[in-house]
C-alpha cells in the first residue's frame, strides 16, 4: 500500500527520525520552532516556521505485508520556503539568467499600485512580486523577477498523521493515515499561471 505523507518536518528528513523525535517534532509549537531554509537577517534571531504543522514536503511511503514503512518517492515541496536552503535558488537563477552567483536579492516588491483610497497614505499595491534579483556590474543594471510557487496537496488533513505521531514508539516512521496527493493542477495552471499572465507583460515593458 502507498500514500502520500511528511517527507520533511521542520526541515528534518522524517523517515530517518527516531520514535522520541517523531513525538518531539509533532508536538512542537510552529511558532517557536526555528525555520533551517529561511533567510536570518544579521543581528536578528533565527527565523520561526510560519506553516502549522511544520511540514516542508510530502512524499510517498509504502507498507509491506509484514508493516515496514519505507519511502518511495522524491519529495514534493509543500512550503515556499523549502525552496531557499542556502540560497541555492538564486546563486542558479542569477548565474543563468544574470552572470552572477551573488545577485542582491529585493523580496515582496510591491506591484501594481493602485490609485489613493484613503488620504495621506499614498498608493497602495495590488500585488507583490516574490522576489527581484538584481546585478549592478559595470555601470549596467540587469535583474529578473521570481515567482515562488509551492504545491497544494487535495486529501485529508495531515492532522490525521499527527494525532499518530504525538504518541508514536515505533519501530520506524509511521505509515500516512489518510489519503492525499499533490495537486499540480491547482498549482501550476490554477495558482501560478494567471499570476505569470499579469505580471510578466508588466515585467517586460519595465525591463524594455
Amino acid at each position: 500500500m502507498t500514500r502520500y505523507g511528511t517527507a520533511e518536518l521542520y526541515g528534518f528528513d522524517f523517515a530517518s527520525l527516531s520514535p522520541q523525535r517523531v513525538r518531539e517534532l509533532s508536538s512542537a509549537n510552529h511558532k517557536n520552532t526555528p525555520c533551517p531554509f529561511k533567510i536570518r537577517e544579521a543581528g536578528k534571531p533565527m527565523p520561526t516556521c510560519s506553516k502549522k504543522g511544520g511540514v516542508c514536503s510530502l512524499r510517498q511511503y509504502t507498507q509491506n505485508t509484514h508493516g515496514l514503512v519505507v519511502p518511495s518517492g522524491m519529495p514534493v515541496t509543500t512550503c515556499p520556503y523549502r525552496f531557499l536552503e542556502n540560497n541555492v535558488i538564486f546563486e542558479w537563477i542569477g548565474k543563468s539568467l544574470l552572470g552572477t552567483k551573488n545577485p542582491i536579492v529585493i523580496s515582496e516588491v510591491p506591484f501594481l499600485m493602485e490609485e489613493e483610497t484613503i488620504p495621506g497614505e499614498g498608493e497602495n499595491p495590488v500585488g507583490k512580486i516574490d522576489n527581484v534579483l538584481v546585478n549592478f556590474a559595470g555601470g549596467v543594471l540587469e535583474w529578473c523577477a521570481l515567482e515562488i510557487q509551492a504545491v497544494y496537496f487535495s486529501g485529508k488533513s495531515m492532522e490525521n498523521d499527527f494525532a499518530l505521531m504525538r504518541t508514536w514508539t515505533g519501530p520506524g516512521v509511521p505509515f500516512p493515515q489518510a489519503q492525499r496527493r499533490p495537486d499540480f493542477r491547482s498549482s501550476g495552471p490554477k495558482r501560478l499561471m494567471p499570476q505569470l499572465q499579469i505580471k510578466v507583460p508588466r515585467g517586460d515593458q519595465w525591463n524594455s
